[in-house]
């Protein structure tokens, strides 16, 4: 598989299940991944614009339609802005209360 974010966020997120059988390139986290690779994002300095739910159903990664978001204020600082994305992703993440849920990461780049 080529390049998708970069080198050193590929190889954060290719942890998860690949979605190119859904014609989306990236990958599907579990919750703990997902957090993980969240914690190591931010050591990059990388904030999460947002990301989309999946599950596993028949063998195969299907949406569900849950998302969330995280756009930059004007004038935010960069800093203040890496800080509210990752808090944001995290707390979704762990709120959410599907079962079985995966986590695709859509990381600024």
């Amino acid at each position: 598989m080529s390049v998708i974010w970069s080198e050193q966020i590929d190889s954060i997120l290719s942890c998860g299940a690949s979605l190119d059988c859904v014609g989306i390139k990236n990958w599907a986290l579990r919750r703990d991944d997902a957090i993980r690779a969240i914690n190591e994002l931010e050591a990059l300095g990388v904030p999460v614009l947002g990301g989309d739910v999946y599950q596993l159903l028949d063998g195969g990664a299907e949406q569900t339609y849950d998302n969330w978001y995280c756009d930059q204020e004007f004038g935010e600082l960069d800093s203040v802005f890496l800080k509210r994305s990752l808090y944001r992703a995290k707390s979704y993440i762990c709120n959410c209360s599907i079962s079985g849920a995966l986590f695709a990461i859509v990381p600024k780049v």
